[in-house]
């Protein structure tokens, strides 16, 4: 038995935190849920291991290239070698250090008695519906075959976040230097113009008066002093309430146009395609539905696609659940009865999954074909009214060295 240590709230939103003795990481999750506990956060660990081998892995958790991990363990699985044997053979690849040192840390886990998804249990870098599919590898002997799918899984997500990036600089880039070119203005030819016009007694252009607001809004000390005592209060909250926190934010943000519905269909697109994997590799329909959930980025949703867990559990059909969670467009609810009906749901979920992507790919594509000419123009008109109000300033600083 191995020592897992949790995090979970209660059904009146308390947090709770222990330790719970199970064989494994889903044995874990389905006691605490018994319980009545909805886990945030489970490590595992052997014995008394579980601070210093976190702490040690923590260190180079980030730098581990899990695609190219997987890759490897596929490739030497799948023609013939074990587990260890594999893991043996990774430790001599010099080019990736972190993935060596990894690989080192498995084999002693797995000398101390660990299964594989055990001792992958242990990697806070991973999700927990990728150690379950690594336990569903191990219960049906089919291993290196759950690897490649990780990595072609994992490599398509790299993809996708790549061709986000940098998608995403330019406008970034452009925002930056409308952010530059405000502040230099506020704080730098405002303080110079502003001063001519008191001294006159007559009215500065509207913007030098606006940003002459501004400035002395955010010089004055009253207001650093604001944001501190804000940032700490936020910080605050965010450390005791962060659950809360999380799903109050996921809410304001799935209301927002274009923005919203493109994090909606993202959101549902990674939990159908986690949910499909799971189930194409043996896991339990519970099992799966229960860490599809946990893995879905949308926090809002979370508990919706629980509740559509402990549907399918008291007996109804997966399509019925999807329809009560509400969350779900109608014709993804009819791709599930489709595939609840003809008993192939993890390829009907799968292309339900695939659709949703697209969907929320076009969404993007849309939102940054009109981000980049929306940015240029405003900095276009920013620019433009600023030269027209120091052009109308100076005019006015003519005709009073004039008077």
């Amino acid at each position: 038995m191995l020592k897992f240590i949790y995090t979970a709230f209660t059904a009146d939103g308390r947090e709770a935190r222990g330790v719970i003795d199970a064989s494994n990481d889903i044995e874990a999750r389905r006691l605490l849920k018994a319980k009545g506990f909805r886990v945030s956060v489970l490590k595992a660990a052997k014995g008394g291991e579980t601070s210093t081998a976190s702490s040690g892995l923590s260190l180079f958790r980030a730098k581990i290239d899990y695609e190219r991990l997987f890759s490897d363990l596929a490739v030497l699985m799948n023609a013939g070698l074990g587990f260890d044997q594999s893991l043996q053979a990774m430790t001599a690849d010099t080019s990736a250090k972190t993935n060596q040192q990894f690989a080192v840390t498995l084999l002693n886990r797995l000398s101390s008695g660990s299964s594989p998804s055990q001792a992958l249990a242990n990697a806070e870098g991973l999700r927990p519906d990728v150690v379950a599919l690594v336990a569903s590898g191990e219960r049906s002997g089919r291993l290196g075959q759950v690897f490649s799918v990780l990595s072609a899984e994992m490599e398509k997500q790299n993809v996708q976040k790549r061709a986000f990036v940098e998608a995403t600089v330019y406008p970034c880039f452009l925002l930056f230097i409308m952010f530059c070119a405000l502040m230099v203005i506020t704080f730098v030819l405002v303080p110079a113009i502003a001063p001519i016009f008191e001294s006159s007694g007559r009215e500065p252009p509207m913007i030098i008066a606006v940003l002459s607001v501004v400035r002395s809004i955010l010089s004055a000390p009253e207001t650093l002093i604001a944001l501190v005592l804000a940032f700490a209060a936020l910080a605050g909250l965010w450390l005791t309430k962060r659950p809360l926190i999380n799903a109050a934010l996921s809410r304001a943000i799935l209301r927002l146009p274009i923005v919203g519905a493109l994090i909606r269909k993202a959101g549902l697109a990674r939990y159908l395609q986690s949910l499909a994997l799971l189930l194409e590799n043996g896991v339990p329909m519970g099992n799966a539905l229960s860490l599809s959930a946990e893995c879905c980025p949308v926090a809002s949703y979370r508990k919706p696609l629980l509740s559509v867990c402990d549907t399918v559990i008291s007996g109804k059909r997966l399509p019925d659940a999807f329809l009560a969670a509400r969350i779900f467009p109608a014709g993804i609810v009819s791709l599930a009865a489709v595939g609840d009906e003809v008993n192939n749901l993890p390829a009907v979920l799968r292309k339900a999954a695939g659709i949703m992507q697209s969907e929320a790919q076009r969404a993007l594509d849309r939102l940054l074909a009109l981000m980049t000419p929306a940015i240029t123009i405003l900095l276009g008109f920013l620019v433009g009214g600023l030269v027209i109000s120091v052009m109308t300033a100076l005019l006015g600083i003519n005709e009073l060295s004039m008077q």
